[in-house]
């Protein structure tokens, strides 16, 4: 979450905090006002995680080059104006794969782990794309659904189509993806996404009591909360 001229500009992260925890929302929203420092904290698990979950994303993107496909890996790690045109480009060439593509619009922006061409007409051609991400957890959990959800919706815009699936990659499968229905999920995603607006829209609550959960196991606030 950061602060512009005119709002907040977010991010899937944003929308799984705020799921996971109202009291998180309150922590990042106080970071991006500058009224909180942002903690400073090493998490060695996290660190673990992190390391093992781009692991498992190269080697999935190395499957795919296995496979003969082409692959354009987008650059960067930040949702910039560049990174955002040259994932654009790709759109529109056709490529087979884009890896960290970067997509926005308006205040809400994502890098996705994978993007896969689909031979679905759409604006930009006899083609169209769907997200797949790479995921360690053996079980699929809400955060991660909507997760994908910020994505699909950021690529509809991009594309002028709803892409029909988006899907997951777990380190058991083989490295086949499996699917889930965008339509299926879409109202929860727009429920949840419509109330962390609303709750950004007002002045912080101070009824968002800190009560232990399990996504306290990885939160950086932990020594705050």
């Amino acid at each position: 979450m950061k602060r512009n001229r005119t709002g907040f500009e977010l991010a899937a992260t944003d929308l799984v905090g705020y799921l996971n925890c109202r009291h998180l929302t309150d922590l990042e929203r106080a970071v991006a006002e500058c009224s909180l420092p942002r903690p400073k904290s090493w998490n060695p698990l996290l660190e673990v995680l992190r390391e093992r979950g781009a692991l498992h994303e190269k080697a999935f993107v190395d499957h795919l080059k296995a496979g003969g496909l082409d692959v354009v890996h987008i650059d960067g790690a930040e949702i910039s104006t560049r990174a955002v045109a040259q994932t654009l480009d790709a759109l529109r060439r056709g490529v087979s794969v884009i890896v960290q593509g970067a997509l926005s619009n308006g205040s809400w922006g994502g890098r996705t782990d994978v993007l896969r061409r689909v031979e679905t007409p759409s604006r930009l051609g006899t083609w169209s794309y769907e997200v797949i991400d790479t995921k360690l957890a053996r079980e699929t959990k809400a955060g991660s659904v909507l997760q994908l959800c910020v994505y699909s919706d950021l690529l509809r815009h991009a594309q002028g189509l709803s892409p029909e699936y988006m899907h997951i990659v777990a380190p058991w499968t083989n490295f086949v993806p499996q699917p889930y229905r965008f339509a299926d999920y879409a109202a929860y995603f727009r429920r949840v996404q419509k109330a962390l607006i609303a709750a950004l829209s007002t002045a912080p609550s101070t009824a968002n009591y800190p009560d232990p959960k399990e996504h306290c196991d990885v939160c950086r606030y932990t020594e705050l909360s």
